[in-house]
């Protein structure tokens, strides 16, 4: 009896020291973090336009990863470097503090302006599956037809992609966050192949403030790409989430 006992306790703490080990490969697992690079990597001219008609510009490096929902940017400023990392409904960004110098944007980037931009570059290259995407009924503005597709995140915003229904193209994006008082419209143009990824990118993306309508829209930035390649190796362009 105590020999049965024995190999019972035995076994028990076996099994407790297994479960244990289990849980606790499981929680390494589970507090590794998680990298996501580009897949295309850009460069591009960016100007902001200020409410007393003067402009900022610099030069951005931008990424994609449009399978994964990814996008990041960064720049060197005279504050120093800022970038900002979105994987979907998550984002992080790192903008120095702006002391003395005014002549800066009030800000670089946004959650909101990462998610447009996002759609605006990859779903007017065709790299977005859109077919899924929920529609509503045709709109017209300024004079032309689209087919509005509702993508599934970011949440907590109205965001919306004008497909035209004259060239079945994504052409521009439609903004609203109510929380934060924001309607932007942003327009993509200028349409160019690219031989290395045998596929038509957008060259200019427009960002105009639609607070006052759309007959008032006033541009607030714009993205002028200088350069899109496909990222051949392990590049700096990455996103690790904690």
């Amino acid at each position: 009896m105590k020999r049965w006992m024995s190999l019972l306790i035995a076994s028990t703490v076996v099994v407790v020291f297994l479960f244990a080990g289990c849980a606790q490969s499981q929680q390494q697992r589970a507090d590794e973090p998680v990298s996501v690079r580009a897949a295309i990597a850009t460069d591009c001219i960016v100007h902001y336009y200020k409410t007393n008609a003067s402009s900022y510009i610099t030069r951005q490096r931008h990424g994609y990863n449009p399978s994964a929902g990814f996008f990041q940017a960064i720049s060197t400023e005279p504050v120093g470097v800022v970038q900002c990392s979105l994987l979907k409904d998550d984002y992080d960004s790192s903008e120095p503090k702006q002391q003395s110098l005014s002549d800066l944007p009030d800000t670089f980037w946004s959650k909101n302006l990462a998610a447009s931009v996002f759609y605006g570059f990859c779903a007017a290259g065709g790299l977005l599956e859109t077919e899924s995407m929920l529609s509503a009924e045709n709109i017209k503005i300024e004079g032309r037809w689209y087919k509005p597709l509702k993508p599934r995140w970011p949440s907590g915003v109205e965001l919306t992609l004008l497909q035209s229904l004259e060239t079945k193209r994504v052409e521009s994006v439609l903004l609203e966050d109510p929380k934060e008082g924001l309607a932007w419209l942003m327009k993509v143009y200028n349409i160019r192949y690219n031989k290395e990824l045998s596929r038509y990118f957008p060259r200019t993306i427009d960002v105009f403030d639609i607070r006052n309508g759309v007959g008032s829209k006033e541009l607030m930035i714009r993205f002028d790409y200088k350069d899109i390649q496909k990222v051949h190796t392990q590049g700096n362009l990455k996103l690790v989430i904690i």
